[in-house]
C-alpha cells in the first residue's frame, strides 16, 4: 500500500488492488485547501470542519462516522468511541478511533484523540503496524502524551500529525516536541516527501517515526 499524507489530519491510502482510503479530509479555513479527490472508503473522527470536509470528495464513496464493527471485501474495521478532551466530552465532544485491517497490515488513526487510552481501550489497538496520532496538543494529546501512547501500543511505525506545519492556521505546537520527548526510545526517519509504500513484509523489530512532508506543501 501506499500511505500519503495529505496535510493536518488527512491520510490518502492507496492499496495493490487501487482502493482508496481516506482519513479526515478537511474542509475550508486550516490553511490549506483540500484538493478533489475520489476515494473508496472515507473516515471521519469526529464532526469538526477540519476532520469532516467531504464536500471535496467525488460521490460514490463509502463514508464511516460512527462506532462499530464493519467488513467489507478486502477490509476489517473496527470504529471505537473515545474522547476528544480529558473529561469525557464535556469541553470537545466525542472522537472515533479507526483501526483498519488490509493486505495484511493494521492500520490506526486516532483522530483528535485527547486523553491516555485505559488499558481496555488499548487493548482494543493492539497489534498495530502504522499509527496516526496527534502530537500538537491544545485540542488532543499532547506530545508527552503521544510518546506514552506510542510505548504502550508499541506500534511499527509512527505518524506523526495534527501539530503546525508552515501553512496551518490551527493554533497546535510543531512536531519539534515530541521528536524531543521520543529522542533516543524510537528510531526515526526523516523522509523529506509526502508518501512511502508499506506492506507487511516491511515490519521491523524497533519502532520507527516517520518525518512527513504535507503532499500540499509539495
Amino acid at each position: 500500500m501506499k500511505i500519503k499524507w495529505i496535510a493536518h489530519s488527512c491520510f490518502h491510502i492507496t492499496l495493490s488492488n487501487g482502493k482508496v482510503l481516506l482519513f479526515d479530509p478537511f474542509a475550508e479555513g486550516i490553511g490549506y485547501q483540500m484538493p478533489r479527490m475520489a476515494a473508496d472508503c472515507v473516515f471521519c473522527s469526529h464532526d469538526h470542519f477540519d476532520h469532516n470536509g467531504t464536500e471535496s470528495i467525488e460521490p460514490g464513496f463509502a463514508l464511516f462516522h460512527a462506532p462499530g464493527h464493519y467488513e467489507t471485501e478486502d477490509l476489517s474495521i473496527e470504529g471505537i468511541p473515545c474522547w476528544h478532551d480529558d473529561a469525557q466530552g464535556a469541553k470537545r465532544g466525542s472522537n472515533i478511533i479507526f483501526k483498519v485491517k488490509a493486505e495484511g497490515v493494521t492500520l490506526v488513526h486516532l483522530g483528535d484523540l485527547g486523553h491516555l487510552p485505559s488499558p481496555e481501550l488499548a487493548a482494543q489497538l493492539s497489534d498495530v503496524d502504522v499509527l496516526m496520532i496527534p502530537v500538537g496538543g491544545n485540542y488532543t494529546i499532547d506530545a508527552e502524551q503521544a510518546f506514552e501512547i506510542c510505548k504502550q501500543l508499541e506500534p511499527n511505525v509512527i505518524l506523526p500529525m495534527h501539530y503546525r506545519t508552515p501553512s496551518l492556521s490551527v493554533d497546535v505546537a510543531p512536531v519539534a516536541g515530541f521528536i524531543q520527548a521520543t529522542k533516543g526510545y524510537f528510531d526515526r526517519s526523516v523522509l523529506g516527501e509526502s508518501s512511502f509504500s508499506y506492506t507487511a513484509a516491511d515490519r521491523k523489530k524497533r519502532t520507527r517515526i516517520f518525518l512527513m512532508n504535507p503532499a500540499l506543501e509539495e
